[in-house]
């Protein structure tokens, strides 16, 4: 009986570790070496990775100038369904972010490329006044 249970046990371990899913960890020393010099070829999302039922894409915000410019950004990412940032932080010059395989590679670059040019709308005609009031309510990124 006690051999059954031990087994039993072993058996429901294995399958607890099995059934860990894929993920990247966007801080792990690997990742930052891997995509270091990631060339985006003049744009500013790319697809890095398919795994599981995700894709993965890189964003260049060295595009994003300003901080205001990258927490407006995260925070316009936020009302985009098909967008899940796993990468909170605004001071990289790279930021991944994770997709459903269920929503098109090419619609979710083009929601990348939509909330920049959003982001450079707002950026642009607010002064630097009301950009400093907006983050001092918003900005909670690292």
């Amino acid at each position: 009986m006690i051999r059954i249970l031990f087994f039993t046990l072993i058996f429901i371990a294995n399958l607890s570790v099995c059934a860990q899913s894929f993920g990247i960890q966007p801080d792990d020393p690997a990742f930052i070496t891997k995509y270091e010099n990631f060339d985006f070829k003049g744009k500013f999302a790319a697809k890095i990775l398919k795994a599981d039922v995700n894709n993965y894409f890189l964003l260049d915000f060295s595009k994003l100038p300003a901080r205001f410019d990258r927490v407006y950004f995260l925070n316009l990412s936020f009302s985009a369904t098909e967008l899940i940032n796993i990468d909170p932080s605004v001071t990289k010059d790279k930021v991944c972010f994770m997709s459903n395989e269920k929503y098109n590679e090419v619609d979710v670059l083009k929601v990348f490329d939509e909330l920049n040019i959003r982001v450079a709308g707002i950026s642009n005609s607010w002064p630097d006044n009301q950009k400093s009031e907006w983050l001092k309510d918003n900005d909670k990124y690292k």
